[in-house]
């Protein structure tokens, strides 16, 4: 009667532990997919982003310098073996604009509209247009 007893608790504990372990109605989908970030213009004001992942292999360094109302972008490429080149867009009267992920970044160079995206991909980590990761 005892052993009888002790089978019949120890299945049903069996049973209800694996049916509760069942992935069947899980999913890692709806958690991964809810999460958006946000970009808030704050994340750029007074900051300075410096390069960390490059998706190209000519950029050899990269830097974002925000003040009050400047941008200052510097980075620079490999020209063949041992030379490189310099390339720096300077924006004055900058306004930052952001929609759900995106800072729309627009400024004036030499007198002409500059319009800038960047893609917020984690705590002050943006990306270009290129693809190249700046973080702080």
């Amino acid at each position: 009667m005892k052993k009888s007893i002790i089978v019949i608790l120890t299945l049903t504990l069996g049973m209800l532990t694996f049916s509760g372990c069942s992935s069947v109605e899980h999913s890692t989908v709806q958690t991964t997919d809810s999460t958006v970030l946000q970009a808030a213009s704050a994340d750029l004001t007074n900051s300075t982003y410096t390069l960390k992942v490059r998706k190209n292999m000519e950029l050899v360094s990269g830097q974002l310098i925000f003040t009050k109302d400047n941008m200052e972008w510097t980075r620079t490429y490999t020209i063949g073996e041992t030379e490189t080149s310099q390339n720096t867009i300077t924006l004055t009267n900058v306004k930052i604009t952001t929609e759900n992920d995106q800072y729309k970044i627009v400024g004036k160079e030499k007198d002409k509209e500059v319009t800038i995206i960047f893609t917020k991909i984690g705590n002050y980590r943006i990306q270009d247009e290129e693809g190249n990761i700046y973080s702080l």
